[in-house]
């Protein structure tokens, strides 16, 4: 297996006046070259930030991030080199996307910046992307304005593909559109990953959409993995509380399992976590060991590691 990016106790931690805020709190995973890891959980659980961090929008405060082997630098020719190792699908394209610019030039703009190609090259790079990605030639003249949500999204991605890096990282892509909309754009995402051997951190609240572009699924809480494995182990197990409160929050879903017990409580702050188990306050298998420990991965068979006391009796039917 080729690691694209490893991950090792990565740590982003923010000093704030109400104390110290643990947005990233020990992560460590490898992606494999051509995989798609899902990062799945509720709003506010570190998993946009850890995105941040591989892209190399915010400085992980401790820990080690290696991308193809190489840990990023500060200087500027590594900054370049990772920018074009690394591209980001953001989750709001009108908000991402040069207004002023038509959506050939927002797509040749990185190949320009990079010195990549002559200009008819980069305008042919430009042409068989937004192709590629399910755009008209014509849409090349157009202003991002001019387009539907879904059609920027596509432009986004095609932005995103232009310097064929070797990590895009898909930050909640499809969360801002439409229903159908986002069956479309995930389908294209997945036949671009086939297509194209794409490596993908995918980030999303949504554990149905993760479970279906996701080769694993890993699953945070409080700024850590609580959960990860094969998609499938992970849905059809779903060892830890907080991967079962995931899928009870599917509608569809909750209608399959009358295993999903409903959470009480109140969500609590990463200003200001449990002891513990980060997921002890809502969680209905809670005992008196999980106020005192934290638990740590460990391996459940067949790929799947779940951080929690109780993992072997919390499975489908237990209570």
């Amino acid at each position: 297996m080729t690691e694209v990016l490893r991950i090792d106790a990565l740590e982003l931690h923010h000093v704030t006046a109400r104390g110290r805020l643990r947005a990233v709190d020990g992560v460590t995973l490898a992606i494999a070259r051509g995989e798609t890891l899902g990062l799945v959980g509720e709003s506010g659980r570190g998993k946009s930030t850890l995105a941040r961090c591989i892209v190399g929008i915010s400085r992980p405060t401790a820990g080690r991030l290696a991308i193809a082997g190489v840990a990023p630098g500060p200087g500027r020719a590594s900054r370049l080199a990772r920018a074009r190792a690394v591209q980001k699908v953001f989750q709001d394209p009108g908000g991402a996307l040069n207004p002023c610019l038509t959506v050939g030039r927002i797509i040749e703009e990185l190949l320009r910046v990079h010195g990549v190609g002559s200009r008819a090259g980069r305008r042919e790079a430009a042409l068989d992307l937004a192709r590629r990605v399910g755009l008209a030639d014509f849409h090349l003249a157009r202003l991002p304005h001019e387009l539907s949500g879904g059609q920027r999204q596509r432009v986004s991605i095609a932005r995103a593909l232009v310097l064929r890096p070797a990590l895009l990282v898909c930050d909640e892509a499809v969360s801002a559109l439409d229903v159908s909309v986002q069956a479309q754009v995930l389908n294209l995402l997945v036949a671009l990953q086939r297509d194209l051997g794409l490596t993908c951190p995918f980030v999303s609240h949504d554990l149905a959409v993760v479970r279906y572009i996701g080769h694993r699924i890993a699953v945070m809480d409080l700024g850590r993995i609580v959960e990860i494995g094969p998609a499938t182990a992970v849905w059809e197990r779903r060892a830890h509380p907080c991967t079962r409160a995931l899928v009870a929050a599917i509608p569809d879903a909750a209608a399959r399992h009358d295993d999903a017990a409903l959470l009480e409580g109140d969500v609590p702050s990463p200003l200001d976590p449990p002891s513990g188990c980060g997921f002890r306050t809502r969680c209905p298998f809670a005992r008196d060991r999980c106020a005192k420990g934290r638990p740590l991965l460990r391996e459940q068979g067949g790929g799947l590691a779940v951080a929690c006391h109780f993992a072997e009796e919390i499975a489908p039917g237990a209570s």
